[in-house]
């Protein structure tokens, strides 16, 4: 260090250690060795730590809700987009920071992060920053391989780069001539490589990824993780550091650089693979072990076994840890009454170290080992492990919507009966669907609502009845093994209509322990027999055009003239589109239509039009939640999209039956 640099950071210093205690700082100051540190990685661009970083924020809830996440979510991400994007690059500390914006694009239904990480994408040509690449440099590819997944897997360029550059890896022991080290000898390479080579596999079907992922991740493992501790080492030769206290040296960051990776590798490794079950035991060792060491303030400080010395909770590694626990309640790996707990008092945590413009301060600059930093200082690798956290818990806060909603309504026990002022000696149109077409009972409770229940203004329902069977939480599957629609079946009457939407909740496990509702994918004869934990019977499982044909079949059977619609569009922008279902459920339906020359009204993309017209900003006032669920607004312009539909058909048969409201609706140009 130059005596002129030397002077600069004792100066800091000094004025630090008067600073400090009016602004109620706990840890010691920076050393000159960690200042020096913190001076490169501000001129790096990675991030910055002021003296005064200006007011904690005061606008934000911890409250784990959608529109409290939601909000958190964005005012981090746009101070942190506004400050980084012109410096883009592809070292790791930007990887993280790109995982987490394709998460906040996600969680938010946002369209510009994604973009934003697009244009960085194509700024470096989808390749890595050095040829035979080690753990960093490759990680700049999971954003670039989650873009290609998003994006079908239209244009293998976006890949070929990084799966030249795996495959020449592959073939190697070590990556450096002369270095007999392990390619992954230090605990942070475990959330930067393994979920390329897992997302690598997704891309391509090549087992090859997985294989070699596997067997590098157990050699560092058993390098590197203390079965006495659960814990990782940061590197071999940590294993016989020891911090102030006599106790041993494990980094937050670093384990949860550990607890990231392995759900982050889980999330795209088979749901078959015999070796699946060793991450998920590591990830609830860890998990165990982290959450015994949280803090009163429900953070966890740099040095995670000598939090006396190191009294200053660190944003990057309690944020992956939160993020991991999230993660593993929202797939049931984890105990949620064990784990909420923990993630609920972490994330009122993190939230007291978010400042007022946006700044989420309290991340340790780039290291190996616990140090000191300043409350104000922020990183890009930090604030993206924030987002991801962030992504989790709106994903638990949907999850969380989703289950209220659906106990609103009585699911397989639930009786469906006429209205009151249902007229026998009229023709009927019939609604059958899930919380889209009816969400609970139907009252906007949540500030949510489905299209069926804005349906009858758009008729003269002296002329015709308008009746919502619709379920919140059925699936085309179980709307039929619950029994709903044998019972539907014995209203419905010669000359009546039936309108029938399904696919928003027939994805996932057919076998899933909290709701087994998913259909097989596809309209095929194909089948699975399993067995149904919540029916707690044997069951064979058809696909989603399967249970689709039975509708018009039993709609036939009675008389009665079924027309099948595609699901409503979700709230998910990409390429300043919505998302259409046109490669599965909407394309699906519309299959079977077409193979049972049946009508087909194609509501998905009727909507998806209207929302593209509209735009992000415009659309976000329609939903009560961040994907699925409209308001009153939304509802009735999907409900308008429907009649639109209508009219569209060869022969609409509910032409004779529209009210004054209706008949203003002009049909649309979706054919």
């Amino acid at each position: 260090m130059t005596a002129t640099r030397w002077i600069h950071t004792l100066i800091l210093v000094l004025l630090c250690s008067v600073i400090a205690p009016l602004r109620g700082q706990r840890s010691p100051m920076p050393t000159p060795a960690e200042q020096q540190g913190i001076d490169t990685d501000t001129a790096r661009h990675f991030g910055d730590a002021p003296l005064d970083p200006g007011p904690l924020a005061e606008d934000l809830s911890p409250a784990l809700t959608a529109v409290d996440i939601d909000k958190a979510t964005r005012k981090v991400a746009d101070w942190e987009m506004a400050r980084s994007q012109l410096y883009f690059d592809r070292i790791w500390t930007w990887s993280v920071l790109y995982s987490g914006f394709m998460a906040a694009s996600q969680s938010t239904g946002n369209p510009k992060y994604r973009d934003a990480m697009t244009a960085m994408a194509e700024k470096f040509n989808w390749s890595l920053r050095n040829r035979l690449p080690n753990a960093d440099d490759q990680s700049v590819a999971q954003t670039y391989l989650e873009l290609y997944l998003l994006d079908g897997k239209k244009d293998a360029a976006m890949i070929a780069p990084t799966r030249s550059d795996l495959d020449a890896v592959m073939k190697l022991n070590t990556l450096k001539s002369g270095d007999s080290r392990l390619p992954w000898w230090w605990c942070d390479a475990l959330f930067m490589a393994p979920p390329v080579w897992a997302r690598m596999y997704a891309a391509t079907g090549d087992h090859r990824y997985i294989n070699y992922l596997d067997k590098q991740w157990q050699q560092t493992s058993n390098l590197l993780y203390d079965k006495d501790e659960h814990l990782y080492a940061r590197d071999e030769s940590y294993k016989s550091k020891l911090e102030p206290n006599g106790k041993k040296v494990f980094w937050s960051r670093g384990e949860g650089w550990v607890i990231g990776g392995l759900v982050r590798t889980l999330e795209y490794l088979p749901a078959n693979d015999p070796r699946r079950g060793f991450y998920i035991d590591q990830l609830k060792e860890m998990s165990a072990r982290v959450a015994g060491l949280q803090g009163s303030d429900g953070l966890w400080t740099s040095a995670l076994l000598d939090p006396k010395d190191y009294p200053e909770p660190e944003m990057s590694g309690s944020a992956l840890m939160i993020y991991a626990m999230a993660w593993g309640i929202n797939e049931g790996v984890l105990d949620t009454k064990i784990y909420r707990p923990v993630i609920e008092r972490g994330w009122r945590g993190m939230l007291q170290h978010v400042y007022a413009d946006g700044r989420l301060g309290s991340i340790q600059q780039t290291g190996a080992q616990p140090a000191y930093y300043l409350p104000g200082s922020s990183y890009n690798y930090g604030v993206g492990a924030y987002l991801l956290a962030a992504s989790e818990l709106m994903r638990m806060a949907v999850r969380d919507r989703q289950s209220a909603a659906i106990s609103t309504d009585p699911g397989p026990t639930m009786q469906l009966s006429l209205p009151e002022n249902f007229k026998r000696d009229l023709p009927t149109i019939w609604l059958v669907g899930d919380s889209t077409v009816r969400n609970g009972h139907g009252d906007g409770a949540h500030n949510q609502m489905g299209w069926g229940d804005e349906f009858a203004p758009y008729f003269n329902t002296n002329m015709v009845n308008i009746v919502n069977l619709a379920i919140g939480g059925r699936s085309s599957r179980t709307y039929i093994t619950e029994g709903h629609w044998a019972q539907a079946m014995q209203m419905i009457k010669p000359g009546d209509v039936v309108l029938i939407q399904f696919g928003h909740n027939d994805g996932g496990a057919v076998d899933d322990p909290a709701r087994a509702r998913a259909s097989l994918p596809g309209v095929g004869n194909e089948t699975r027999e399993i067995y149904n934990p919540v029916q707690k019977r044997p069951e064979l499982v058809h696909t989603f055009g399967w249970y689709m044909k039975q509708y018009i079949l039993g709609a036939r059977s009675k008389g009665a003239k079924p027309i099948l619609c595609s699901l409503v569009p979700r709230k998910i922008w990409a390429d300043r589109s919505i998302v259409r279902g046109a490669s599965t459920y909407g394309g699906w339906t519309h299959d079977v239509a077409i193979a049972q020359r049946t009508d087909f009204i194609d509501l998905n993309e009727i909507t998806a039009r209207k929302y593209d017209t509209m735009g992000p900003s415009a659309v976000e006032a329609l939903f009560g939640d961040p994907h699925t669920h409209t308001t009153v607004a939304g509802a009735i312009i999907n409900a308008e999209s429907v009649v639109a539909g209508l009219k569209d058909l060869p022969d609409d048969p509910v032409k004779n039956y529209f009210s004054a409201k209706g008949k203003a609706i002009i049909p649309s140009s979706v054919k």
